[in-house]
C-alpha cells in the first residue's frame, strides 16, 4: 500500500510513485490492509473479508469507521436491519410494504364522514376524528329505545340496567278482577330493573282505583319481597314513592292487586291502575316507565 508521500527522486521513479498514489485515490485505497499514512475523513475499501467494507477515518485520525458493505447485491449500510436493507432495495411501494411487514391497508385512503356513518366501506381507514363524528351522528338513534330494549343508564355513581315496557306519564298499567276476591300480578316484564352494582333509588308512581268497586293495591318488590304496599278506594291518581337501596344483582319491580265483587248475582270488576312509574337517583330520573 502506498504511503501518499512523494520523496525527491528521479523523473521515472517520481512518475511511477505518483501513478500509484493516484490509483489508490481512485480506488479509495482498496486493499486488505489500511493505507500506511492516514488523515481525518480518508476513505478506504477494506478488502480483507469476503465482501469489501467501505471505511472512513474518524475526525481524530485515530481509527476507522465502517460505513457499509459492498456486497454482490449492492451497497448495504452498516448497522441496518434486514428489513431496512430490504426497504432500501425495494423497487416500489408494494415491495416496501412487504419489506416492513405492512398489509395492503397501509396505503388505503381515509374514510369520509359519509363513509364513516354508512359503515359499509371496506377500502378506507378510520381516524379518531371520523370515529367521533360517526358516533355523534349515529348516537342520537338511541333516544327512542323500543319497549323491552336493554339500555344501561348512568346517574352520578349509580348504574342500573333497564328492562321495561308499558305505561308513561299518561298511559296506565292495569290489572282487573271480575267477581269476588283479590288477585295479584307482579309486573316483572313491565317494570323490572336489575342493579349492576349497589345503588340508592327512589321509586315513584301514581296509583288509582279503576271503576267503582273494591280496594285496589300497588306494591314495590325487591327480589320478590314486598317492601311497601299501598291501597286505594279512590278513582283519583295519587303520588306514591319509596326510597330504597339495591345491591348488585338485586331486582326491583312493581306488583298490582285487584279486587272484584258480586252484587245481585252479577260479577263486578275492580281494576287497579298505576301510571308514570319512575326510578330516580339524586332527584334525577333514571328510567320513566
Amino acid at each position: 500500500m502506498v504511503d501518499y508521500h512523494l520523496a525527491n527522486q528521479s523523473g521515472a521513479q517520481f512518475r511511477a510513485e505518483l501513478n500509484l498514489i493516484l490509483a489508490a485515490l481512485r480506488s479509495c485505497a482498496h486493499g486488505a490492509s489500511p493505507p500506511a499514512s492516514t488523515t481525518a475523513g480518508q476513505l478506504w475499501v477494506d478488502a480483507s473479508g469476503t465482501d469489501p467494507v467501505l471505511r472512513i477515518r474518524n475526525a481524530l485520525d485515530t481509527g476507522w469507521i465502517a460505513l457499509g458493505t459492498l456486497g454482490p447485491a449492492g451497497f448495504e449500510l452498516a448497522g441496518a436491519s434486514a428489513a431496512g436493507r430490504a426497504l432500501l432495495a425495494a423497487a416500489d411501494a408494494a415491495a416496501q410494504q412487504s419489506a416492513l411487514g405492512l398489509g395492503a391497508g397501509a396505503t388505503l385512503p381515509l374514510a369520509s364522514q359519509a363513509e364513516a356513518e354508512a359503515g359499509t366501506a371496506t377500502g378506507a381507514l378510520m381516524t379518531p376524528f371520523t370515529v367521533a363524528r360517526a358516533i355523534a351522528a349515529l348516537g342520537g338513534g338511541a333516544s327512542g329505545l323500543a319497549a323491552d330494549a336493554m339500555a344501561p343508564t348512568l346517574a352520578a355513581d349509580t348504574i342500573v340496567l333497564k328492562h321495561c315496557s308499558g305505561g308513561d306519564g299518561t298511559t296506565t298499567l292495569s290489572l282487573a278482577k271480575s267477581g269476588p276476591g283479590t288477585i295479584y300480578q307482579i309486573l316483572l316484564a313491565e317494570t323490572a330493573l336489575t342493579a349492576t352494582r349497589a345503588c340508592a333509588l327512589r321509586v315513584a308512581f301514581e296509583q288509582a282505583r279503576g271503576g267503582y268497586y273494591g280496594t285496589q293495591y300497588a306494591a314495590i318488590l325487591r327480589d320478590g319481597v314486598v317492601l311497601q304496599q299501598w291501597s286505594s278506594t279512590s278513582t283519583s291518581f295519587v303520588t306514591r314513592s319509596l326510597d330504597m337501596t339495591l345491591a348488585a344483582g338485586q331486582t326491583l319491580c312493581l306488583r298490582l292487586g285487584a279486587s272484584g265483587g258480586r252484587d245481585n248475582d252479577v260479577d263486578i270488576t275492580g281494576t287497579s291502575l298505576i301510571r308514570n312509574v319512575r326510578y330516580l337517583a339524586d332527584h334525577r330520573s333514571l328510567i320513566g316507565i
